[in-house]
């Protein structure tokens, strides 16, 4: 099985991602981990040369990551989507609350390690992108949704998320 989770910053993709993984015994790719490694957090938006190659490299890993028969994927990466959703099986959508994905982040912050790239105050400052983004990435989103509507399951709570994962075999 092949499968790729998206929703919004905060929904709890990579937990789901890392509870099929281990769930099913298949290989997990972590996009915004390649975003990291491919040094997304210090790359300048400015400089397009660069971005241009970040985004290139991690094109090339999520592709290469695509080619094995079975995975789960996690995050949400406008560019870089269609080329694993062409291999995947099922589009797992997390339609989590606005409310609820501000307070999982302010929790993370305090309570988990998220990114050892960031500091608590970046990771705290990136609280208002969660609201920024649902607005600005959420009318893409619902389109790459309603263009694979095939392959799409929608959760939109995490009572859904728990009867999700239990009926995985």
């Amino acid at each position: 099985m092949r499968i790729t989770i998206i929703g919004h910053c905060g929904s709890g993709k990579s937990t789901l991602a890392a509870q099929i993984s281990e769930k099913l015994h298949i290989p997990y790719l972590h996009l915004d981990r390649l975003w990291f490694e491919a040094g997304g957090h210090v790359v300048p938006k400015s400089d397009t040369v660069a971005r241009k190659k970040m985004d290139e490299t991690i094109r090339e890993r999520a592709q290469e990551f695509v080619r094995q028969d079975a995975w789960v994927s996690d995050g949400w990466h406008g560019t870089i989507q269609p080329v694993i959703v062409e291999r995947a099986d099922q589009i797992v959508f997390l339609d989590i609350p606005l409310w609820r994905r501000v307070w999982n982040h302010i929790y993370r912050i305090f309570f988990t390690t998220r990114h050892a790239e960031l500091t608590k105050w970046q990771d705290f400052k990136f609280t208002w992108q969660i609201i920024r983004r649902t607005y600005r990435h959420g009318p893409a989103m619902r389109a790459f949704i309603h263009e694979h509507a095939d392959k799409v399951v929608t959760l939109r709570n995490y009572a859904a998320v728990k009867r999700y994962v239990a009926g995985l075999q």
